[in-house]
């Protein structure tokens, strides 16, 4: 039997408006932003656990993006040039078991939208 939940999550990027639990506290699905191509981890802004609770966070431009699935639960993370989430720019496919780093070309503000499926097999 499987189980899914699917939760919509909407990043503006400016400065913080809420707090994510940080990936060190989390269960191993983790999105990480940094200045600076290639997901350098001596440029990490900030990171933060995704959930199912339709979290709203604001940031300032980043330049890559690292997202991390974990065993059973993959994150998906479409990353858009506009606040209305109509101008996509990238979309990291669903990553599960694995770790995705993504380049971001574009303006100084990017909004991401975050979609993170929960997935578990019985």
């Amino acid at each position: 039997m499987k189980f899914f939940c699917t939760a919509l999550l909407s990043v503006i990027l400016s400065m913080p408006v809420a707090q994510g639990k940080p990936c060190s506290e989390g269960g191993g699905e983790c999105v990480s932003y940094f200045h600076g191509s290639d997901c350098d981890g001596a440029n990490l802004i900030s990171d933060y656990v995704p959930t199912c609770a339709g979290n709203c966070f604001q940031y300032n431009s980043f330049d890559s993006l690292s997202v991390q699935g974990g065993f059973l639960f993959g994150t998906d993370c479409h990353i858009y040039s506009d606040i209305n989430c109509q101008n996509q720019i990238k979309d990291t496919g669903n990553v599960i078991d694995d770790i995705s780093c993504v380049n971001v070309q574009g303006g100084p503000e990017h909004e991401m939208l975050l979609q993170l499926l929960r997935v578990r097999t019985e």
